[in-house]
């Protein structure tokens, strides 16, 4: 026997006997943001447990990863592949509803969690809020992290009170649950480039309230996530979120959020490719409490997005979306505006 037969002939045992997947490889994964989990709390911020379990459940049926958010950015800053249909779950703040209603659930299905905690709250034992010993119970299925000390808006503060909101909160976090992780989640969203820089300084991961998809190349210092309270966590909203993708965006500007003269902010994208003429037709932004924005294409590849109305004071978002070559599934793109 020839040695090519010999060889071609042990290529075929090893394709046969090694185990494949059915799961493709990608380079995004969907965040989901959660605060309490309640029936009667604030909508802006409350998913009903039952409707919760019925989003794992999904997700379950679904053939869903649901990967821990130390692995998924782990692997998006090295640039390795993570398994199609990913996703990873957060929770902002730190209520008690955490570990009464959706911890359980999390246990039922072993999905982990990463939470995002202030830490004066639970310093002063507030009702509301989760204790340091159920924080700690909640381990290894659920990862704590940083939300500040205070939950205050980081936004046209001094530098000493910013450093204080986070570099404390992170020694708290390391003092009583022996972890210095440096993921970070801006509260309500926010930042100013004051605060921005201070993340960066000091090597935090930060995650912003900006719906989207998490990418290789997202900015780490505002990696986006999709919220899941109020209308947000019904099922129809929820099963299109879970499967969106990336915008293929190269660049975007502005980069700041904060409006302070001009109401009717133009967002300027460029794409990292020339889109289809289909793309492009179909190609939408919505503006918070407006109708569509208006769109000023240059070529394929260039497009300026602006609103029709002033926005509110407060926080606004242009949220972007164009077809994805699967029926049923969109590529993503978020702005958070802040008008002070």
């Amino acid at each position: 026997m020839t040695l090519s037969k010999i060889l071609f002939k042990l290529l075929v045992v090893i394709l046969i006997y090694t185990p494949f997947t059915s799961q493709a490889l990608e380079t995004d994964c969907v965040l989901l943001l959660y605060h309490r989990f309640s029936d009667d709390g604030p909508k802006s911020t409350s998913t009903p447990p039952e409707v919760f379990k019925q989003h794992l459940e999904y997700l379950k049926n679904n053939d869903y990863k649901v990967l821990p958010l130390k692995k998924v950015i782990r692997n998006l800053q090295s640039k390795e592949s993570l398994p199609s249909n990913c996703v990873s779950l957060t929770a902002d703040d730190g209520f008690l509803s955490i570990y009464t209603e959706a911890f359980p659930l999390l246990a039922e299905y072993q999905f982990p969690m990463s939470v995002f905690v202030s830490t004066n709250p639970v310093d002063k034992k507030y009702d509301s809020m989760m204790t340091w010993s159920q924080l700690r119970e909640m381990a290894p299925l659920v990862d704590i992290y940083n939300h500040s000390v205070n939950h205050l808006h980081l936004v046209n503060k001094d530098a000493q009170s910013v450093e204080d909101e986070i570099s404390f909160a992170q020694e708290r976090i390391m003092s009583e649950m022996n972890t210095n992780d440096k993921f970070f989640a801006y509260p309500y969203g926010e930042f100013d480039e004051l605060t921005y820089s201070y993340v960066k300084s000091k090597g935090y991961i930060a995650f912003g309230q900006q719906s989207g998809v998490a990418s290789q190349t997202s900015d780490f210092l505002n990696i986006p996530r999709f919220s899941m309270s109020g209308p947000y966590a019904q099922m129809n909203s929820f099963s299109l979120k879970v499967k969106t993708v990336e915008m293929p965006i190269e660049s975007s500007d502005p980069k700041s959020l904060i409006i302070s003269d001009d109401f009717m902010p133009v967002l300027n994208l460029n794409f990292s490719r020339q889109l289809t003429s289909y793309e492009k037709n179909n190609f939408s932004c919505y503006v918070s409490g407006q109708e569509k924005a208006k769109l000023d294409w240059d070529g394929l590849q260039s497009v300026s997005v602006i609103s029709n109305e002033s926005l509110a004071i407060g926080r606004s978002r242009y949220n972007c979306t164009m077809p994805y070559k699967e029926a049923g599934r969109y590529y993503w793109f978020s702005k958070l505006w802040l008008r002070l």
